[in-house]
């Protein structure tokens, strides 16, 4: 691993490695945020994405433009704007890592869920953290129905 941020054209220096290549605290927090494509960071990487699970034995129904199902939105007078919503402040983020081995990966994934790893994990930690039972509780519940 080098002591840079193997992102391109970034110079910062490396804090982070993932899967042996050193990435920096702004790309590693922006390529893992939960807004960001769960494949984002290997993409910047260059390293190639794991292909995703298969989906359900449902035919697809056909989309067209004459059949969107999307409702028609309401037309607005001239001169007339909707006022700004005000955002709160961002709370300033950091990155909690550690390791694991690729089997408790793979039952943290089933226990969570399809794409709620991080939350789910997240979740048991503050609520461990905080002492609250219910809510741990609400998360044990959540794996045995996704492990069955």
């Amino acid at each position: 691993m080098s002591d840079r941020c193997e992102i391109r054209r970034c110079r910062a220096e490396a804090v982070i490695t993932y899967l042996d290549h050193g990435v920096c605290d702004r790309h590693w927090n922006h390529l893992t945020a939960e807004e960001a494509s769960p494949d984002a960071l290997r993409i910047a990487l260059g390293i190639e994405a794991v292909a995703p699970p298969a989906m359900e034995d449902r035919p697809m129904e056909p989309t067209t433009e004459k059949s969107s199902k999307k409702p028609a939105k309401a037309a607005k007078p001239k001169g007339a704007k909707e006022p700004k919503k005000e955002k709160a402040p961002k709370v300033p983020l950091v990155v909690f890592a550690f390791r694991l081995s690729e089997a408790d990966r793979d039952r943290i994934h089933k226990a969570a869920g399809p794409a709620k790893a991080t939350k789910f994990v997240r979740a048991a930690a503050l609520a461990a953290a905080n002492q609250d039972s219910k809510a741990f509780e609400a998360l044990t519940t959540q794996a045995k129905t996704n492990l069955k």
